[in-house]
This record gives C-alpha cells, sequence and structure tokens, in this order.
C-alpha cells in the first residue's frame, strides 16, 4: 500500500524533472505555444510552479482558497522565477507532508475537483501526482516541438541526459 511518504516522493521527483526540463527548453522556447489558444511554455512552467502543492492544499482543505492564492502569486513569474518557485513548491509539499499523520492519509475524505469523494492518499494521488506528471509530459513535448530535438525518453521520465544508442 502506498504511504504518504511515497507519495510526496512521487511529487518531489516530479519536480525534480521538471527542473532538469527548464534547462532544455531553447532558446526562444518559453514564448512557445503549441497552437493558438494553448498556454506558451511559460505560462505552463507557471502553473507547473504550484501545481502540486496547490492540489495538495485543495484536497486536505476540502477547499480551493490556498490553491486560487498560488494561482495568482505564480501569474507573472518571470522565466528566471521559476526555478526557485518551483524549488519553494518542493519545501512546501515537504511542510504539507510532514504534518499529514497516517490516519488522515488513509481515512481523511476528500473530494475532486469534479465532486468525488475518496480518502484523502487517493485524492492526492489522482490530483496533484497526475497532474504533476501530465504537464512534466507537456513541458517535454513543448522543449520538442519548439526545437530541441536532442532530449529523448531519459530526459522526460528519469530527468537525466543519456547519450542515445545509434539506430
Amino acid at each position: 500500500m502506498l504511504s504518504r511518504h511515497d507519495i510526496l516522493d512521487s511529487l518531489l521527483r516530479e519536480i525534480e524533472i521538471t527542473r532538469h526540463l527548464v534547462g532544455k527548453v531553447p532558446a526562444g522556447g518559453m514564448d512557445f505555444r503549441p497552437s493558438e489558444g494553448q498556454r506558451s511554455t511559460l505560462e505552463l512552467l507557471r502553473y507547473q510552479s504550484f501545481c502540486g502543492l496547490g492540489g495538495t492544499y485543495a484536497m486536505i482543505d476540502g477547499g480551493w482558497d490556498r490553491y486560487q492564492a498560488l494561482a495568482a502569486a505564480s501569474a507573472e513569474l518571470s522565466a528566471e522565477a521559476i526555478l526557485p518557485a518551483l524549488d519553494a513548491q518542493a519545501a512546501g509539499l515537504e511542510e504539507a507532508f510532514g504534518a499529514l499523520t497516517d490516519e488522515a492519509f488513509a481515512s481523511q475524505e476528500a473530494t475532486s475537483p469534479r465532486g468525488e469523494t475518496m480518502t484523502l492518499g487517493k485524492a492526492l494521488l489522482e490530483h496533484p501526482v497526475k497532474w504533476m506528471t501530465a504537464y512534466k509530459l507537456q513541458l517535454f513535448m513543448h522543449c520538442k516541438l519548439a526545437g530541441n530535438d536532442q532530449i529523448w525518453t531519459p530526459n522526460c521520465w528519469g530527468g537525466v541526459d543519456m547519450e542515445r544508442p545509434v539506430a
């Protein structure tokens, strides 16, 4: 059975990989949009700078006030402010999970954004963890589509540079 420590570790790993991918955004890539109406890379990173912590707060609190405050604070982050914001999110997650008891993780009821009720542990897996994972993949695709053809699977799933085997 997954523990609160497993969920925290997963969230922190997604932040670590996101930090790696920030360094893979090609020159001019922060303004890249896959198509009109989609987030730019910088807008995506602004969201990634808080969505894990914001979602964690929402599942723990049963409300979205702290999530909305984090969203507002991220709205104007510069590209240079993304890495410190990711670090702040990691610290906030460590604090939030440090205050969370095993009993609350296993039995506290949480409500999803769609109104479903589940245990807090499942809600943290279903929402913040999956959000962080999905948006990390989107960041990887932004990097590729904006012109970085050097990155591949290990960059996305491991947050590491690896030499590509010769085909």
